[in-house]
């Protein structure tokens, strides 16, 4: 690469720097546990495929086997990148660790491990047992107590477990006491404890494990129910933990909760465990009625911050569900095979691309204008639930009212939006019947004309209500948003309602489509010919603009220089579709990345390198980093060969977009 030439391009532009280093919570913890974190820390900032992939093995000693994995590989191809194991048999009267055979063999193969633990109680140790609430659950710290005593006996059975593993070289993605936010019939026994309680039993197992068990190769996971409250409140602290996870069975996975709340703790991010929803009769999910493959749409639009997932196993499993080969080969997922600990000096790749929407109402700082009509109590802002980040809008109805709304009565200017959309959710009590159904609405112009969404069935899981704006009119003088909640018939009893993230999306602007067999006023820079308007490959259409280039060369740039600088104040997103010719060397790949030149000095600012090649490739930059987009003068992707690379080759671009 040429940095003379480069120089009036890099005006203005930050150095790079390596990411830092994420280190274990256990300053003691193995060299191999140490890259594990830090490699999956900085995953998602990674290039290419961000997210690693999961499956449940079972219970060791009664269920355990690697037969789904197999089944999973024959159905996508493709075997997860993390196999996981319980510790308890038998329905959790006892601890085993057999499965330990193939977990050392899964870490050779170059996979990842994870060991929960459904410990018995101890005081009933049996099935029944597991569900049963633990009285004097403060007493697991005392080893002078009966139930201090039935603890250490336990942790001692796991500690031998977790040795042998240690002994082995294997990391372990450790999970112990999870889904503790939750109470009633399904809860486990460690599950709705005091707080404080609970918190001094995870710091208590901590420091017996670590320090007098000497298990320096456990990566400790803390991971709630993410379809309950208090996500957060039951947090040991950082000293004490190293991933952060939700278990989350939604109906929608977009509308899983908890993210927010999670991120917010600064450790690397999961899902500890996905999967479909039990139907209420059966009590388990029926084949075929989920599809996995949301799952990658979620993580990438939603949550992307994710490290890893681990879908559940028998008939929660992906192979008895829909959409396995979506969620398992999506360009994001990161199956065995793709764990490259050596990649730990590689620089991060670019960010996640941003979610394309304003945030019209977020709600963490009360109820932002919003009211209620038909309501019992509210609403108000409430932190029991949230879609993003920690606070939503509640209300408590009736449900024998034929509806409830809740909304905002003020004039907004929502012209140039393409949808709306909003997050809903109603609570797990009161007799919902058939179901409660929401939609969401607007009221626009002198008339207060009616338009909505239509209804979607919600209930405790949440789920997204999206309303298309097309052919909504006077969207200048909308007078009134909200959300219609309507109790199915036969309902009975008091609930409540929520609402969160309200969103306004504006539609794509394209800069560069090339339709109409003309560059449209794209140049190139370093190239070897062109650029041109070709029929050959598109991303979208029939055209994309292509040049040639000569690979040993260095980088080389498609652009649109603006003589008069372009206002692009409000969008958020640059967007294009990126490919290389499948001819000349290319050895280990070219790289490319958007960027727009902008301000007063053109300075440059880029969205970070993506790996092309003759497969095209989406480029994303989020355009918040750029601190004044009313003057921008360029706008371009920078194509650079690797070291080596030689030969004549060519570039397209296409479908170059703003939102």
């Amino acid at each position: 690469m040429s940095t003379l030439l480069l120089a009036p391009l890099l005006l203005g532009a930050p150095a790079a720097s390596a990411a830092p280093a994420v280190t274990p919570s256990d300053p003691l913890a193995t060299t191999a546990s140490a890259q594990v974190l830090d490699w999956l820390a900085h995953l998602p900032g990674r290039a290419g495929s961000r997210v690693v992939s999961g499956l449940f093995g079972g219970y060791s000693g009664s269920a355990f086997s690697l037969a789904q994995t197999e089944d999973l590989k024959a159905q996508t191809g493709r075997y997860p990148g993390l196999i996981a194991c319980d510790y308890a048999s038998d329905g959790s009267s006892t601890i085993d660790s057999s499965c330990n055979a193939d977990l050392k063999n899964w870490w050779a193969r170059g996979g990842l491990v994870s060991v929960s633990v459904h410990a018995p109680n101890p005081v009933q140790p049996d099935l029944k047992g597991l569900y049963t609430h633990l009285e004097n659950f403060q007493q697991l710290t005392d080893p002078t107590t009966t139930v201090g005593a039935a603890w250490l006996r336990t942790l001692d059975r796991t500690a031998a477990g977790l040795a042998d593993l240690d002994s082995a070289g294997v990391p372990v993605l450790f999970r112990p006491l999870h889904e503790m936010n939750t109470s009633g019939a399904n809860a486990f026994w460690w599950s709705g404890q005091d707080r404080a309680a609970y918190i001094a039993v995870w710091q208590y197992t901590y420091r017996y494990l670590t320090r007098t068990k000497n298990l320096h190769n456990l990566l400790w996971v803390y991971s709630p129910l993410c379809g309950a409250g208090d996500r957060a409140a039951y947090y040991p602290g950082a000293a004490y933990t190293d991933v952060v996870g939700l278990d989350c069975y939604p109906t929608d996975p977009a509308a899983a909760q908890g993210y927010g709340e999670l991120t917010a703790l600064h450790k690397p991010f999961a899902f500890a465990e996905i999967g479909p929803p039990n139907d209420p009769t059966t009590h388990v999910p029926a084949p075929g009625s989920y599809d996995y493959g949301r799952w990658a749409d979620a993580i990438r639009t939603r949550f992307p911050a994710t490290t890893y997932f681990l879908a559940w196993n028998d008939k929660w499993s992906p192979t008895v569900q829909l959409g396995a080969s979506t969620l398992m080969n999506d360009r994001w997922t990161v199956g065995l095979g793709g764990i490259k600990l050596s990649a730990l000096t590689d620089p991060p790749g670019p960010p996640r691309p941003p979610a394309p929407g304003v945030l019209l109402e977020g709600f963490e700082n009360g109820p932002d204008g919003w009211g209620g009509w038909q309501t019992l109590h509210g609403p108000w802002s409430v932190d029991e639930w949230a879609s993003q980040q920690s606070r939503s809008l509640k209300a408590d109805i009736d449900l024998t009212r034929p509806e409830t709304y809740l909304n905002k009565v003020a004039p907004q200017d929502l012209s140039g939006y393409a949808t709306l959309s909003v997050d809903v959710r109603t609570a797990p009590w009161g007799d919902q019947a058939a179901g409660t159904s929401a939609k969401l609405y607007l009221r626009t112009g002198a008339g207060a004309t009616w338009y909505d969404s239509g209804p979607t069935v919600v209930g405790p899981d949440g789920a997204v209500l999206t309303m298309p704006l097309a052919g909504v009119a006077d969207l200048s003088d909308v007078r009134e948003i909200g959300v219609r909640f309507a109790p199915a018939p036969g309902a009975s009893g008091q609930s409540s309602v929520y609402v969160d993230n309200v969103t306004a999306t504006r539609p794509a602007t394209t800069l560069g489509d090339y339709e109409t067999g003309t560059t449209e006023g794209w140049s190139g820079w370093l190239t070897l010919h062109g650029p041109w308007a070709v029929d050959e490959w598109s991303a979208q259409g029939s055209h994309s603009l292509k040049a040639d280039v000569q690979l040993e060369k260095g980088e080389s740039f498609l652009l649109q220089h603006y003589a008069t600088p372009v206002d692009l104040t409000g969008r958020l997103t640059l967007t294009a579709t990126a490919r290389t010719a499948p001819w000349g060397d290319q050895r280990t790949g070219t790289k490319a990345k958007l960027y727009v030149k902008a301000g007063a000095a053109c300075d440059w600012y880029d969205g970070g390198t993506y790996p092309v090649d003759s497969n095209s490739t989406q480029l994303h930059f989020n355009l918040a980093r750029v601190p004044d987009l009313t003057k921008v003068c360029e706008i371009g992707a920078d194509f650079v060969p690797a070291d080596g690379a030689n030969g004549q080759s060519s570039v397209y671009l296409d479908a170059v977009a703003v939102r």
